[in-house]
């Protein structure tokens, strides 16, 4: 007798295989059978799902989570929307391994990607910081990227200069402890200091010790607007010389100059990966980005650490203005999207709560300001950095284009903290309704694959991604003719139409589109 006998399904295995008709049985945690529909099996609990689509649980492949999960909140927007398992630790930011003397500024440098939640960081370790996930209780499953960022930081604080030999060397051994420690991966932020000063022959000595526990690199590119090309070009010699395979997350790009350069940028993918190079992709599907916003100021400026930094804003401000107006040799958003299209998406102070959800431009004319740059100098010295953003310089024609290549799978990239991009509510809602059943970009049972076993299989995750026996029962029902997503810019905190259950290691988390309070996730570390 099973646990939970799901009656008739329309079973999409995750495999990219077409859908069919079936009942699936869970027992333990676990599927423990497939079966035709109108099979004698009984269980507990039988749930007739009456023709709605069945799919393994969606893996959310790039999250920002970390806080929220440590706080121990519900992740109701990841769970609602189908997520099941979600990974951390990328754009080279990962919360762990930290030295105690440099947690309060790595905090406030990602206050505005991560959030200010009060959590006491009280590991150091890797192993240390996965404890602290899994005693958190989280409501789906976590794994975990070791940043390289937060690597060269413990070696070489915020440096900006090539490394020496020695921290080479250690910058080696500390990632080969994290991946004994479970890390899946080593994840790179190539805009965002420290990340940003490491060279390619550092990254490739770096990277081979991941390659040799099997991990992958999972990479935000250096540039996604006019130095695409070269960026794509970077990835690459990276994964053949080093032997690791690597995955160009969020996948874009930027600048109306560059839209239409997509199909270029994948046939050198393909090249690529036709030499043998294991190159993939991850992408979520919106036309705005979003991040931190003391991104938009020069890498330059950041190895000052934060103190140096918080300095120059309030006193060098025409030195910055000047390296934004003239110096292209960075990802530098105030040219390649424009303080009109970067939008506040996050503060702390109350003080400042009616700048979210208005443009730099808008908040620099509010304030009288004739250069747009002072607003956003202006927002980071009062908020101590803690300032997220919405970015707006996506072509939907680049989307489409790249959603449909068969490497690339899908990931949220969600941020938490504000007014947050709708991204972290309803990206697979988003894909199901729209980029299927409404413009058939992708097959239903592709773009199911493209969730779960495709991120699963590159990220070293067992038994998850597949609807067959023996894989964990991380499921999630839905209809094909309902699924949506809600919300909006304005309005993002909405959760999608369509989802009626949601299963995570064989317990309801989302029974009949209600969350149920469940807490069954574990911290993935074999």
């Amino acid at each position: 007798m099973f646990d939970i006998l799901f009656r008739n399904a329309k079973v999409i295995d995750g495999t990219g295989n077409p859908w069919f008709y079936g009942d699936v049985g869970v027992e333990g945690g676990t599927v423990a059978a497939v079966l035709p529909p109108g099979s004698t099996a009984r269980a507990r609990r039988v749930a007739d799902v009456d023709g709605k689509a069945l799919c393994p649980g969606f893996v959310d492949g790039h999250s920002h989570s970390e806080l929220p999960l440590l706080a121990g909140e519900g992740m109701d927007c990841k769970i609602m929307q189908g997520v099941t398992t979600e990974n951390l630790g990328l754009d080279g930011m990962s919360l762990a391994p930290i030295k105690d003397g440099d947690k309060a500024d790595w905090k406030k440098h990602l206050s505005g990607l991560a959030g200010t939640l009060d959590v006491p960081w009280t590991w150091n370790s890797f192993a240390e910081y996965l404890d602290c996930l899994q005693a958190a209780k989280p409501p789906l499953n976590v794994s975990s990227y070791v940043g390289l960022g937060t690597v060269r930081l413990s070696v070489m604080g915020m440096a900006d200069r090539p490394a020496e030999d020695h921290e080479i060397r250690a910058m080696r051994d500390l990632v080969a402890r994290c991946m004994d420690e479970g890390a899946r991966g080593i994840s790179a932020g190539l805009i965002y200091p420290p990340s940003r000063y490491q060279s390619l022959e550092e990254t490739v000595a770096v990277a081979k010790a991941a390659a040799a526990h099997g991990g992958i690199y999972d990479v935000h590119m250096r540039n996604e607007a006019d130095a695409i090309a070269e960026s794509v070009e970077e990835v690459i010699a990276i994964s053949e010389r080093s032997g690791i395979p690597a995955m160009i997350t969020h996948f874009k790009i930027r600048g109306k100059k560059n839209w239409g350069r997509s199909a270029a940028l994948i046939r050198r993918i393909d090249e690529a990966r036709a030499a043998g190079i294991d190159v993939t992709m991850a992408q979520y599907p919106y036309t705005a980005g979003s991040t931190f916003l003391h991104v938009v100021i020069p890498p330059w400026y950041h190895s000052r650490g934060v103190d140096g930094l918080l300095r120059a804003l309030r006193e060098e401000r025409g030195a910055i203005k000047h390296d934004l107006d003239t110096r292209m040799d960075w990802e530098n958003f105030s040219q390649s999207v424009g303080w009109e299209k970067i939008f506040v998406s996050s503060v702390v102070s109350e003080a400042n709560q009616p700048c979210v959800g208005k443009s730099i431009s808008q908040i620099a004319a509010e304030r009288g300001h004739a250069d747009p740059a002072d607003a956003a100098f202006d927002l980071l010295v009062e908020e101590q950095l803690a300032v997220g953003m919405i970015s707006f310089g996506l072509d939907e024609a680049d989307i489409t284009a790249i959603m449909r290549h068969p490497a690339v799978s899908f990931i949220t990239d969600g941020l938490m903290s504000g007014r947050p991009h709708p991204r972290a509510y309803a990206t697979y809602p988003r894909i199901l309704g729209r980029y299927v059943r409404e413009q058939g970009v992708l097959s239903l049972e592709e773009a199911v694959r493209k969730m779960t076993s495709l991120p699963a299989r590159k990220i070293r995750l067992r038994n998850k991604g597949v609807i067959a026996e023996g894989y964990d029962a991380d499921l999630v029902v839905f209809d094909p003719d309902t699924v949506i997503d809600k919300n909006s810019y304005d309005d993002p905190r909405v959760h999608p139409a369509g989802i009626a259950h949601v299963l995570v290691n064989g317990v309801f988390v989302v029974e009949d589109a209600a969350l149920t309070g469940a807490r069954p996730g574990r911290v993935i570390r074999d």
